[in-house]
């Protein structure tokens, strides 16, 4: 490996490193807007979404989720999703 490429290996690990750090800091029963909460987790709108409102083994509203009424923006909270899973 040459010096332009390993400069821009560890720029690489670098920005990875910050970009974990970051998750590490946030606060763990923050309640997040849908669309962070997918890019949080690694998945899509949708899947989050679905996985919410399963018909056949939905996450509790109120601890995973919430709503203040149909057609308003879902929060969601991050780390019981994930105890959900």
């Amino acid at each position: 490996m040459d010096n332009p490429e390993k400069i821009e290996w560890i720029l690489n690990k670098i920005a990875f490193l910050e970009t974990e750090l970051a998750k590490l800091k946030k606060p763990q029963n923050q309640w997040l807007t849908l669309e962070e909460a997918a890019a949080e987790l690694g998945k899509s709108v949708s899947a989050v979404r679905q996985r919410l409102k399963n018909k056949d083994k939905p996450m509790p509203s109120g601890k995973v989720w919430k709503q203040a009424d149909k057609g308003h923006a879902i929060s969601v909270n991050v780390a019981n999703f994930r105890k959900y899973m």
